[in-house]
């Protein structure tokens, strides 16, 4: 009877010092939140041929202290005028003939990234690594160039043309700073690089917005 004296009075002098690692444990965990993103830069289309703009409306939700994601849909359009020295496929030599064209490159993406924030998600300043993959449809145009059907033999000068469905990966650096002491309000950049089924790739740096809830 004298021992279970003792562990009551034990127990009753230990709970005032757990009382602050209970009180402090709700607010030490991250709050799971969420974000919206609105995102505007440039793209460097394949080996920086010409400069595209791309923008995104991303919904990022945080999955923990040092985990979030983020699903995208992008936009990106660009051109650029330049010549080219075209020959006449059906004869041997020629001098040739200079002549304009237009490169271009538009699609529409659906964008998914994991974020692995290394220093947490509940600072003023967040940096997160990001990789994930996209679908998407794109229509690019190229430069001129001389095509050989293999089974007729025949020669025909066209424009190099892609369009149709892709996939491809991304990944990405972000940084975000917290506008406000509630954090609520977000700005900061996106640099991102992203290579697709077609062997397209995007070298993007975006400016974003954002808004917690």
């Amino acid at each position: 009877m004298k021992n279970l004296y003792q562990r009551i009075l034990f127990s009753a002098l230990l709970a005032p010092l757990a009382f602050p690692v209970l009180a402090q444990s709700p607010t030490e965990a991250p709050a799971t939140r969420a974000s919206w993103h609105l995102g505007v830069g440039s793209a460097g289309v394949g080996t920086g041929d010409y400069m595209a703009l791309k923008a995104h409306l991303e919904y990022a939700p945080l999955l923990g202290r040092h985990l979030g994601t983020g699903t995208r849909l992008a936009v990106i359009g660009g051109s650029r005028e330049s010549f080219n020295t075209v020959y006449n496929p059906d004869a041997a030599a020629g001098t040739g003939v200079t002549v304009p064209y237009a490169m271009s490159y538009q699609a529409v993406n659906l964008e998914q990234e994991v974020y692995i924030y290394p220093f947490g998600n509940d600072k003023q300043v967040l940096f997160a690594l990001g990789g994930g993959g996209y679908v998407g449809h794109s229509n690019r145009y190229g430069a001129p160039a001389t095509h050989l059907d293999f089974t007729t033999g025949a020669k025909t000068l066209t424009l190099d043309h892609e369009k149709g469905l892709h996939a491809g990966y991304m990944f990405s650096l972000n940084l975000d700073v917290a506008l406000d002491a509630s954090r609520n309000w977000l700005a900061g950049g996106k640099a991102s690089f992203q290579n697709d089924t077609f062997g397209n790739s995007l070298a993007t740096l975006q400016l974003k917005i954002g808004r917690r809830f």
